[in-house]
């Protein structure tokens, strides 16, 4: 008896870290900072991980994590119809949509504000960070539906929340609030056919966009909102979530 209830545990066992292993997520601008740390932490826990970059040759510290790399650029339709047929017929369980563009300029130095921002920057902002999302889920959809969780995951940021708007950044600032109006949407359409979809603030972190101004490192910030990406619920479906599982405040 003994021995069948170890047998059956140990086939338990397995069969769990089977199904881990087969999830799959795919994560945009994978090639750095917060992309690049959330590859290591979902690959380190058995899942396949696509990874994006605009130019693959030059991706070598993605290609070192173990992650299948792909080409896209979010704000080439080319880019992304090339991408959905290279993963024709392959389940997606996630899919983030991390890929952003903050400005010209870095954080603390002369950002665009109302007196010398332009139509260009302002257009390249919501072409990545607003347009690049909805083109992306759209061409990834079927993938998705044929995954388990079907969870659609928009990387936004505290700085889109309308009372904490304090000048400077517009292009970023109004691309990542039209990004989670991209998220309450999809939700509308897609919760039916049991997608679970969110925005997310990962926190303000030292990477190149975020500068060495962040007050935290992606290897600390990634495996929580890894948790909270992982432990989402439908009830939780148009949600704004902090890296570190707090509700936000559109």
């Amino acid at each position: 008896m003994f021995l069948v209830i170890f047998i059956c545990s140990i086939a338990g066992f397995v069969q769990a870290q089977n199904t881990e292993a087969n999830k799959s997520v795919l994560i945009t601008g994978a090639n750095r900072g917060l992309g690049l740390e959330l590859c290591k932490q979902f690959i380190k826990d058995g899942y396949t991980v696509y990874g994006t970059a605009r130019k693959p040759s030059e991706a070598v510290e993605l290609k070192a994590t173990g992650s299948i790399v792909l080409q896209l650029d979010v704000t080439s339709e080319e880019s992304i119809e090339a991408l959905a047929e290279s993963l024709k017929g392959k389940p997606l369980d996630i899919l983030i949509n991390n890929a952003g563009y903050f400005g010209p300029n870095k954080i603390g130095t002369k950002m665009d504000n109302i007196h010398n921002l332009t139509r260009k920057e302002i257009e390249m902002c919501f072409a990545v960070n607003t347009m690049g999302p909805i083109f992306v889920t759209q061409a990834l959809l079927p993938n998705l539906e044929m995954g388990d969780t079907k969870k659609i995951i928009n990387m936004s940021t505290r700085s889109s929340i309308i009372s904490n708007a304090r000048g400077g950044a517009w292009g970023y600032r109004v691309s990542k609030a039209g990004l989670n109006m991209v998220t309450s949407t999809l939700h509308g359409e897609l919760y039916k056919k049991g997608f679970i979809v969110v925005s997310v603030a990962p926190g303000h972190n030292k990477t190149d966009m975020g500068t060495e101004r962040g007050k935290l490192m992606p290897e600390e910030s990634m495996p929580l909102l890894k948790k909270v990406i992982e432990e989402l619920t439908p009830e939780q479906s148009s949600g704004f979530w902090y890296y570190n599982g707090k509700e936000l405040p559109w």
